[in-house]
């Protein structure tokens, strides 16, 4: 969505609020001309219908021509704030995306009031510099085979998009059998279940990231041969990044919330009563990640946003 802002406008001013850790990957000149954080400006007043407003507040409102607001506002009030402060056009629209749209598809459909030109519907990443480096230093530290990397990310967010460690084990065990490398992807909720300890060894001498910025780890990403990971921001990472991505889908509708990139592939449990990864088996998992590593994976048309495979 910034992307299409500054490619349809790329001499205006650009300025994204939003959580520091989540609108990392918009600070780049490609995209916004400057990050914050809302609390900078005491945003969370515009909540409050009764609230007094700061003048450096307003003065910040009225100095946009528009505002795209994607925030879940159910009783209105931050909307009408912003149309009574802002001088521009203001565009309110909720953040979650209805039944059977791609979310991507849904948070261009804020822009159609505007003269947006045509946008490419996959998300990409620009690379930051510093990020290319470290991850240049990374890979010369760590000497992987000729047959290349696998990124695992065996964590997620939410329990009920979770795979058994059990079948993490297996696609790990099988990857070492085959003289295959790999780094594991660890966030914080994978510190919390120390899936180190429990995955230990199955990755054997195979490096841990756990410290690394959006814009590094998308780097790190993009070099990897492939890239498996749960129904998470780090799928969405890697297909932005470029990589062969393998997502493995429980409950959520890959339609709407798959990662977009004709080099993404979804995996998903066929049995419509219980979507749950339980009932993924590791011997499909395996054999998908053989045909993409070696290259051989029959993926769908490009004019298709990713692969979903129904086992």
């Amino acid at each position: 969505m910034i992307g299409a802002l500054r490619q349809t406008f790329p001499r205006a001013w650009i300025e994204v609020l939003g959580h520091p850790n989540r609108i990392l990957l918009a600070d780049h000149p490609r995209y916004a001309d400057r990050v914050m954080d809302p609390e900078y400006f005491d945003v969370y007043r515009l909540f409050q219908p009764e609230a007094t407003v700061s003048s450096r507040l307003q003065t910040y409102l009225q100095s946009f021509d528009l505002i795209l607001a994607y925030l879940p506002t159910a009783d209105g009030v931050f909307n009408q704030q912003l149309l009574r402060y802002c001088n521009g056009q203001v565009i309110p629209w909720p953040p979650h995306p209805p039944a059977g749209v791609h979310v991507t598809d849904y948070l261009l459909q804020a822009l159609e009031p505007l003269p947006i030109r045509s946008v490419n519907p996959c998300p990409q990443i620009e690379m930051h510099a510093e990020a290319e480096a470290r991850a240049e230093a990374f890979w010369q530290g760590y000497p992987a085979s000729v047959k290349g990397v696998i990124a695992f990310h065996p964590g997620s967010g939410s329990p009920r998009k979770l795979w058994p460690l059990e079948g993490w084990r297996d696609v790990m065990l099988w990857a070492k059998q085959h003289g295959i490398d790999g780094i594991v992807i660890q966030g914080p909720a994978e510190q919390e279940r120390d899936l180190q300890a429990a995955l230990r060894q199955a990755a054997g001498g195979w490096p841990w990231t756990g410290d690394l910025s959006l814009h590094e780890l998308a780097s790190l990403l993009s070099r990897c041969r492939a890239v498996v990971s749960h129904d998470s921001g780090i799928a969405h990472l890697a297909a932005a990044a470029g990589a062969t991505t393998l997502a493995l889908f429980g409950p959520t509708d890959p339609h709407v919330w798959g990662p977009r990139s004709p080099r993404a592939c979804v995996l998903q449990p066929a049995v419509p009563q219980s979507l749950t990864l339980h009932n993924l088996p590791p011997e499909i998992v395996i054999e998908t990640l053989a045909a993409l590593h070696a290259g051989t994976f029959a993926w769908q048309p490009e004019s298709v946003p990713c692969t979903i495979k129904r086992v």
